[in-house]
């Protein structure tokens, strides 16, 4: 659905000369919600915004639907543009217009004729739970009302694509999760592709189903939310995931423990059985559960525990053996050495 490849987009002033997106290829199948992350400077809005063309690359190429959107002219790219819908982290509604007016502006814009506008935007207000505000104006709202309205907008011409510039980042929890509930059902009901950026890994945790991790223009790692949650290799990844699901034990509480520390991650239905238990009990081990949960992330469980382990040397390295033939994977924090009852 989505294909950038090698894009890259230089900005450039008397003074100087700023890379904000460099050489970044990622692809979007069609039906999935693909998350960007980074902090602030990261190029994440940069790069959304050349994905429809609001900013041209100065290189690359970026498909949509099959459609290289880089070598359409002027009359094509707008005709393109109308599948491509957009939201934003700030709103961006019009104050004198009410809800309705804002919306059916939007419809205008794209050229819908006046006499099927009223039933569109009723249509669009049933769909994102706002049909009793369709006389209020945008002061009348809550923030995640005014969300509401601006992705009822996005869908007027019926996009395929919709792209989400940090529209969670100006929102309370409770909010967020409704509004991510929201997209979530646009996502499954109409099949819409979403990219959605965000500085917030508990939304790409929540939503997505592949995400990349954006640093100084480029992506530095990309794949499957599951796969990056269960076995992240970038650094900056692992700070994201950490502010998430951090599972570090302390120096301090650590040394309290004489055993080998390992960390146990249990990839999906797996996690929701006993094996540690039986893993001690075959090897005559004692264990001390330091730190751990099961987490869910796209539907499927993630278990990650960080455990003491206690026995004879032979019999603990043999337990770490079986656990990892019952697909788990070991990391071991701190080896106990020799051997302890």
């Amino acid at each position: 659905m989505i294909e950038a490849r090698e894009l890259t987009k230089v900005y450039k002033s008397k003074k100087r000369t700023v890379i904000g997106v460099e050489d970044v290829s990622f692809r979007v199948e069609k039906g999935e919600i693909f998350g960007i992350v980074g902090y602030s400077g990261a190029g994440k809005s940069s790069l959304l915004r050349c994905i429809n063309l609001l900013e041209r690359p100065t290189s690359g190429t970026i498909k949509v639907d099959g459609i290289d959107l880089t070598k359409l002219n002027s009359s094509k790219l707008r005709e393109a543009r109308l599948k491509i819908g957009m939201i934003f982290q700030h709103f961006y509604l019009i104050n004198q217009k009410t809800v309705y007016g804002n919306i059916a502006f939007a419809l205008k814009a794209a050229g819908v004729e006046q006499s099927a506008v009223p039933t569109r935007v009723d249509e669009l207000l049933k769909r994102v739970g706002l049909s009793d505000k369709r006389d209020a104006y945008p002061a009348q709202l809550s923030g995640g009302q005014k969300q509401r309205v601006g992705i009822a907008r996005a869908l007027a011409n019926n996009p395929r694509v919709l792209l989400c510039d940090e529209a969670t980042s100006a929102l309370d929890p409770t909010t967020t999760k409704s509004i991510l509930k929201l997209l979530q059902s646009l996502n499954k009901e109409l099949g819409l592709t979403i990219v959605l950026i965000t500085h917030e890994m508990n939304v790409v945790k929540e939503v997505c189903h592949k995400m990349a991790i954006m640093q100084d223009g480029k992506i530095v790692e990309q794949g499957k939310v599951y796969d990056l949650f269960a076995e992240p290799k970038e650094e900056l990844t692992k700070e994201f995931i950490d502010n998430v699901v951090s599972f570090n034990v302390p120096e301090r509480t650590l040394a309290q423990f004489s055993g080998t520390i390992a960390k146990v991650v249990f990839k999906g239905e797996i996690a929701g059985e006993g094996i540690i238990s039986d893993m001690l009990q075959q090897f005559s081990l004692n264990g001390n559960f330091l730190h751990g949960a099961i987490e869910y992330i796209d539907g499927k469980p993630l278990g990650i525990f960080i455990l003491e382990l206690k026995g004879e040397a032979g019999a603990v390295k043999q337990a770490m053996a079986y656990i990892q033939k019952r697909s788990a994977e070991v990391e071991v924090i701190r080896d106990g050495h020799s051997p302890l009852n």
